[in-house]
């Protein structure tokens, strides 16, 4: 089994423009990105890459990058396959957040993305404390895009130094920092946040970035026991996130932690049933 932890895919209509506008932005920042994507940035596009590798399960991760925006994406995303995708649920942090992580907990979903960049937040600012402690209250897991963003690349709001923050006041919630804990900022997250309670990291858009010898260093920083397999499509194809973890010369019973074995338990799937209910 492989569990895929952070993918992105839009609505058919929207997928060309959608993702024309980020490879513009990568191209434009000049941070030395590859503009390159992997599939169409469909639901399909995202399915024939998972089947390609060999991936079981994928999270999507949608961002709502405005209020309003959130409901509709939802409601798109709920109507993939099922059995292949668990879709966390797009929020935008603004005066109803609180009640809309009540609903969205009563509906089943496991857990929520949010972007400091696209939505306009510091990650330690005090509303985003008391959003962190309803999501521990709740059983929402809280997924932060971390580091360095190539649309907003002159002012990163999820750093290490801000997270360290928040990890001295919330307790009790679930989080999980995208890119080994932050584009660009990797090796300091590792020195600040090794060991928080309630912390993982993924390993999307690694590949193309990290030799295996520093992908262990990180992994090895973080704990087997608190990374996840991810690839960011359209950003990364899976299977070379897949085989950099594998090329990491980790022990066998650590490597599948990291591709099933971890988001099997982070997200309460029994790893002998491939087959989710339906939220």
């Amino acid at each position: 089994m492989i569990i895929d932890f952070h993918t992105h895919a839009f609505p058919d209509a929207l997928a060309p423009k959608a993702t024309a506008g980020l490879r513009k932005a990568v191209r434009s920042c000049g941070l030395g990105f590859e503009d390159v994507m992997y599939g169409d940035g469909t639901a399909d596009g995202l399915i024939k890459l998972m089947d390609g590798a060999g991936v079981d399960i994928s999270v999507l991760l949608p961002v709502a990058t405005k209020p309003g925006q959130a409901e509709g994406i939802n409601k798109w995303a709920q109507t993939l396959d099922r059995e292949r995708i668990i879709p966390f649920a797009a929020v935008y942090p603004d005066e109803n957040i609180l009640r809309t992580l009540e609903s969205l907990a009563e509906q089943g979903y496991k857990g929520i993305k949010l972007h400091g960049e696209f939505q306009n937040f510091d990650a330690d600012e005090p509303r985003m404390i008391e959003l962190y402690r309803r999501c521990g209250e709740l059983g929402l897991i809280a997924v932060l895009h971390a580091g360095v963003d190539c649309t907003f690349w002159q002012n990163v709001r999820v750093t290490p130094e801000r997270m360290a923050n928040v990890f001295d006041k919330v307790s009790g919630t679930k989080f999980v920092l995208a890119h080994m804990g932050g584009v660009m900022c990797e090796d300091r997250a590792a020195e600040l946040l090794a060991g928080a309670e309630g912390l993982w990291v993924d390993t999307a858009y690694s590949a193309g970035r990290f030799s295996p010898e520093k992908m262990r260093m990180l992994i090895e920083a973080f704990g087997t026991d608190r990374v996840l397999l991810a690839s960011d499509i359209p950003w990364n194809d899976p299977r070379d996130n897949i085989k950099l973890v594998r090329d990491c010369g980790l022990s066998e019973e650590d490597t599948d932690r990291i591709l099933f074995g971890n988001a099997c338990k982070l997200l309460g799937i029994d790893p002998g049933d491939k087959l989710l209910q339906k939220t």
